[in-house]
Formats: structure tokens, C-alpha cells, sequence
């Protein structure tokens, strides 16, 4: 944009909101169709979380209309529709105040803390309204309900691209029973139904799978309704806030802590600013450093964290971050949602917890066989309990799967076999804000490899065992077969006998007279 004299470039400041909007390809909103799944998919992930923060097992209904007034065919039109998506859960409801706040204001959320969760950036859910009312003009509507409330409060607002804030259109309450709370989000969005019909049920088929607990209600514009019963009570315990590992983290962040930090010391700024430093490793570290242990960390200057940062990567003395900040679903749950494709055999294995980058992560693996599953080899990822359908031939799990030896377990490439993949972390290694898939990173690699490996070779016991059964069974049918042959044979021979008898007896007596 030129100024008013047509020579200088205009300078404009964009808010966090325009620029996100104006560049939101890159969180997965680039068509109608896939807009429509991630919208789904955002929304739905952020009401997993509010259950599972207050340990609820989750009870979630999607609903999915056509907002215009067209017939049943227009539905199958090329064209993007207006629909109106509501998406209500049974989590512990928002604080009146806070709901413009985590609603309509971008990169404003929970999620900011070091330990695992769905969302990584604040960002999803609430760019996934503004794509909303962008495409369709229409307001918000959120009601939600806190525990032990006597009422429910009812928003609508827009968001305001340019300023990045809530407008608040009307507020009102109504009466609720005291027993029910959650939050309900519905507003009106341009999909295109017909382009992400498969994807969006194939999102809701895996997520099923590894959230067993849950209770999943989609309604569909087309009338159809998927239903997902719970088919487990058991929950994962919720993952616990951790501080920053010092591997984990850069300069800036590291002057961050400083400027935040009430210590005095930089003694007591290493043991109650990062997790894993006790007081005999910080003090061998600032050894090491060649810092003053009573220097006061706001003294630091740029060479203090230049020495400071090469030593957190290099220091021999740190122990590996704290798994208490993930939440992994354990081999029972694992099973659990395996179940639902009802194969004939499942093994699931969770790998020890490891670190890349200073952030703590745990594979969980499974394999299902046979059964109701489609002759060929299928592959379900996930990553902090998200379904990831996108981007698949990039993924590090396709790579490690695409080169596995099934020969070696007695297995075949067109078996009926489905793999399971599940990655958490404080850090997933997405190569992509639309988080689809999961970076090459050696150590990841290597443990997935090592899982898979391990369910494999319990699963070829079990297949050989199968066929083993399968051939002695088949060996007991051919000679029960063969008995029965023998033992019709000698018995219609012994009536033959019998009667030649019987006949040769009748003649001689005819004989004699």
C-alpha cells in the first residue's frame, strides 16, 4: 500500500488476529472442505480437555446442520453451504468473565503450561470461529453452565479481526438443574459437506479408538447419526504442570525467567526455575560455568546467557526430564479402543519414557489382526490424543511401517492388519501448525521402531499359534473323514457278507428239498 505522496510504502501493523485470518492456511483453513474438518476437530478437542481437566468422562455431542433452506439434493451441490455447527459437552462450563476472553481472543487459552495437552498455540478454536463469522457475518452463541450453578449463562458476540477482541452482542441467563454443566458452541460456518463427509466420520472413528472413555454423539446434515458409546470407565490421570527443563529451552526465554524470577541468587534461580536441578547439581553447574553462585540473576549480561545456554546443552550432570507431565492412555485403553474395530487379535505396548529437545515424550503402540478388519496393512496416528489424518506419506510412523520385514513374524503384507501409533509430549514434532503429521526426529524414530517391533513379535506367536491349531484341526477333520470312510466302508461290507449268507443259506436249503 502506497502513502498519500505514491512513493513511500504505507507501514501497517497487523494484530494477531488479521494476521492469522490472513494467513490461516498454514492452521489447516485453506478450503471449505478441510475448514469444516478443522473446525470439527478444534472444537471437539478443546471439550475432551475441559472433561478430562476435571476428570469427567466425557460426554460430547456434535451436531451438523444445513443453515439454508434447500432441498435434500442441494446438499450434494459442488458449492461451498452455509451450515450451523454446535458442538456441547458435559466439562465444568466457563467463568462468565472468562469466556470472551478464551473464546474470542487469539492465542489466549489454558494451554500455555509444560505438560502435555491437545491444543499447542491457543490459537484453533478460536480461529476456527472467526472463519466462521467471517465466512457467514453471523454472531457466536456460547452457553455454558458451571458446576453447582443454579443457571446457565448465554453469550453472543463477534470478534473484532483488527483489534484481536470480543464484542459482547447480548447476555442473558436461564435456569438449569443443578446437576448438569458444561458448555455449548454453536455458530454458522461455509463447508463443504460433501468433500469432508469421509474425513470428518473417519476423524470421529479414530477418535473413539483412543479415547474409549468417551461418549461421541455426530449429527450429520445428511440425518445420519454416529453414535460412539463408552466402552471403558477408566480415565488416564491427568498430567501435572512441570517447570521447564533446562535443555528445553533458548535465550530469550531463559532472560524471560529471569526478569520474571523473585530469587536473588543464581543458586536458587536454577533449583526453583527448572525441574531435575537439585542444589549439588546446580552449584556443579556453575562451576563448570565459571558463575558467581550469589550473583543475582537480574545482573546477567548477553556473554552470562551465551555460557549459560552452551552448558545446558552440553552439562553431562542433568537427569532427563520428568514423565509426570504426560498423560499417556496405557496399553488397557489402547486395547480398549482397539476393540471397537473388533479384530481377532490385539497387542499394545507402551515404551518407556524418553526426551529429544529437553521435552519428555512416551510411544505407545498396537496392533490389531484379523477379525473385522480389511485384508492390507492400515495405519491410525495419533499425538497427545489427536487423530492425524492429513500429510500421512510424511509421517515418521508410514516410513517405519512401509519398511517393516512382516516376513520375519511370520506375517504378510496383505494380512489383515491395522497399526496404532500414539505419541505424547510436552512438544509433538509437527512440521506444521495445522498439526498433520510427525516429524523424523531419530530418537522418535527409534522408538516407535522398537514398539512396533515388540508388538509384532507377540503377534506372530499368537498367529502362529492360530495356524498351528488351524493345521492340526484340519489334520483331526481329514482323518476323522478317513475313520468314517473305513468305518462305512467295513460296515457296508458287513451287510454284503450278512446277506450273501443269509442268501447261500436259502439255497441250500432249497436244495435239499
Amino acid at each position: 500500500m502506497l502513502s498519500a505522496t505514491g512513493n513511500t510504502p504505507e507501514i501497517v501493523e497487523l494484530s494477531v488476529s488479521s494476521w492469522f485470518y490472513r494467513n490461516r492456511a498454514i492452521a489447516g483453513f485453506e478450503n471449505p472442505a478441510r475448514s469444516l474438518y478443522v473446525s470439527i476437530r478444534e472444537l471437539l478437542e478443546n471439550s475432551l480437555d475441559a472433561c478430562e481437566t476435571i476428570n469427567v468422562l466425557p460426554g460430547i455431542r456434535v451436531v451438523l446442520t444445513n443453515k439454508d433452506e434447500t432441498t435434500s439434493e442441494d446438499l450434494f451441490s459442488a458449492d461451498p453451504q452455509v451450515l450451523n455447527l454446535t458442538v456441547r459437552d458435559n466439562g465444568p462450563g466457563i467463568q462468565k468473565e472468562n469466556v470472551p476472553r478464551l473464546l474470542g481472543k487469539m492465542l489466549t487459552g489454558t494451554k500455555f503450561q509444560y505438560k502435555q495437552s491437545r491444543g499447542t498455540f491457543g490459537l484453533g478454536g478460536s480461529l476456527a470461529l472467526l472463519y466462521g463469522q467471517v465466512t457467514t457475518q453471523q454472531p457466536i452463541r456460547i452457553k455454558t453452565g458451571l458446576i453447582d450453578s443454579d443457571y446457565y449463562t448465554i453469550l453472543q458476540m463477534r470478534l473484532d479481526i483488527e483489534k484481536n477482541t470480543p464484542i459482547i452482542i447480548d447476555e442473558s441467563q436461564t435456569p438449569k438443574p443443578i446437576s448438569e454443566h458444561g458448555t455449548s458452541i454453536s455458530y454458522s460456518l461455509k463447508g463443504d459437506w460433501l468433500r469432508s463427509k469421509k474425513r470428518i466420520i473417519s476423524y470421529f472413528d479414530q477418535t473413539s479408538v483412543m479415547v474409549p472413555y468417551s461418549s461421541l454423539r455426530f449429527e450429520t446434515p445428511d440425518g445420519e447419526v454416529f453414535a460412539y458409546p463408552r466402552v471403558s470407565v477408566n480415565m488416564p490421570p491427568a498430567p501435572k504442570e512441570m517447570l521447564p527443563h533446562p535443555r528445553g529451552i533458548d535465550v530469550e526465554m531463559l532472560k524471560q525467567m529471569v526478569v520474571e524470577t523473585k530469587t536473588r541468587t543464581l543458586l536458587s534461580f536454577l533449583t526453583s526455575s527448572f525441574q531435575q536441578i537439585g542444589k549439588k547439581t546446580a552449584t556443579d553447574f556453575l562451576i563448570e560455568t565459571q558463575l558467581d553462585a550469589k550473583k543475582n540473576p537480574s545482573n546477567l549480561n548477553l556473554d552470562d546467557f551465551l555460557r549459560m545456554m552452551d552448558a545446558f546443552e552440553t552439562f553431562p550432570k542433568f537427569r532427563a526430564p520428568s514423565a509426570d507431565s504426560l498423560a499417556p492412555a496405557d496399553e488397557e485403553l489402547l486395547t480398549a479402543g482397539l476393540s471397537r474395530l473388533n479384530p481377532e487379535f490385539i497387542v499394545a505396548r507402551q515404551r518407556d519414557p524418553n526426551v529429544y529437545s529437553g521435552h519428555p515424550f512416551i510411544i505407545e503402540v498396537g496392533i490389531g489382526y484379523g477379525g473385522a478388519l480389511s485384508s492390507g496393512l492400515s495405519l491410525l496416528r495419533f499425538a497427545n490424543r489427536i487423530p492425524l489424518l492429513y500429510d500421512e506419506s510424511s509421517d515418521v510412523s508410514n516410513r517405519i511401517i512401509r519398511n517393516l520385514n512382516l516376513k520375519k513374524y511370520g506375517l504378510k503384507q496383505d494380512d489383515p492388519l491395522v497399526f496404532l501409533v500414539h505419541m505424547c509430549s510436552t512438544k509433538v514434532p509437527y512440521k506444521t501448525v495445522g498439526k498433520e503429521y510427525i516429524a523424523d526426529v531419530d530418537v522418535v524414530r527409534k522408538e516407535i521402531s522398537l514398539g512396533l517391533m515388540d508388538c509384532l513379535r507377540r503377534l506372530g506367536e499368537l498367529v502362529r499359534k492360530k495356524h498351528k491349531a488351524t493345521r492340526k484341526m484340519r489334520r483331526e477333520n481329514r482323518l476323522t473323514n478317513y475313520y468314517s470312510f473305513i468305518a462305512n466302508t467295513l460296515e457296508s461290507s458287513s451287510k454284503s457278507s450278512v446277506s450273501l449268507a443269509k442268501l447261500f443259506s436259502s439255497l441250500e436249503v432249497n436244495k435239499n428239498e
